[in-house]
């Protein structure tokens, strides 16, 4: 069994990915903005010993710092860690605004930087330690021109921001053992991405988790698709 922790774990993905890990008998820690709020995880925490729900509000450090200094102070170890919490503005280059720019980039890049930064300590003690960024091919700078899909330009450069924090955080944690890659989960049919999306939330959770459960040293530090495929940056 192993030890998982989730940002943004109230809807979609990170909701599927609590869903599917506690079925399976992993253990699991929800970060949600507002974790007493009635809905399918508080209701699930009644009767599973396995899940344990904290606040977590990835755009305030405060929460962000208390959040992990309390699994700290109780000598939780966190095993596995999915960055997902994330907002999306699909508009392009001249219709979004500066302040809807700043409030992606602060959620999607600088919250995953906070949440990420702050759960070393619950990290370290894992012998077998990975951070898992959820980010997008359209944080894929060579993809750009290439697919039909774009526009959302705070979001693209959001990701591939959060692509970058990858790969230097990689090489920043090697010396302790943390393995960090960046994940596309694909084109979900989530709130964000709509229901035109290509996977069900289901289907897209599933590939993630057969991705990440045959990860080797060897492919730390890159971009994985989830058709199990590497994306260039």
């Amino acid at each position: 069994m192993k030890s998982y922790f989730i940002s943004g774990a109230s809807r979609g993905i990170g909701m599927e990915l609590c869903k599917q890990l506690l079925n399976r008998g992993d253990r699991v820690i929800a970060g949600c903005r507002t974790p007493f709020k009635e809905g399918f995880l508080s209701n699930l925490q009644k009767t599973c010993s396995h899940l344990e729900i904290v606040q977590l509000d990835v755009n305030n450090e405060q929460s962000v710092t208390d959040c992990f200094e309390e699994l700290e102070r109780k000598s939780i170890t966190i095993d596995r860690l999915f960055n997902n919490a994330g907002v999306i503005d699909w508009r392009n280059l001249h219709e979004v605004s500066a302040d809807s720019f700043s409030q992606v980039l602060q959620t999607n890049l600088r919250g995953a930087f906070l949440v990420l930064r702050h759960a070393l300590a619950c990290l370290r003690p894992s012998s077998d330690a990975w951070i898992y960024n959820m980010s997008s091919r359209l944080g894929s700078i060579e993809l750009r021109g290439n697919t039909q899909l774009g526009g959302a330009i705070a979001y693209e450069c959001s990701k591939a921001g959060l692509n970058m924090l990858t790969k230097q955080a990689a090489i920043d944690l090697a010396e302790n053992g943390i393995k960090v890659v960046s994940l596309s989960p694909g084109w979900v049919k989530t709130e964000m991405g709509g229901a035109e999306a290509k996977y069900s939330v289901e289907d897209s959770v599933g590939k993630i988790l057969d991705i990440t459960d045959h990860l080797t040293l060897q492919q730390n530090g890159r971009f994985w698709g989830e058709d199990g495929k590497e994306i260039p940056w």
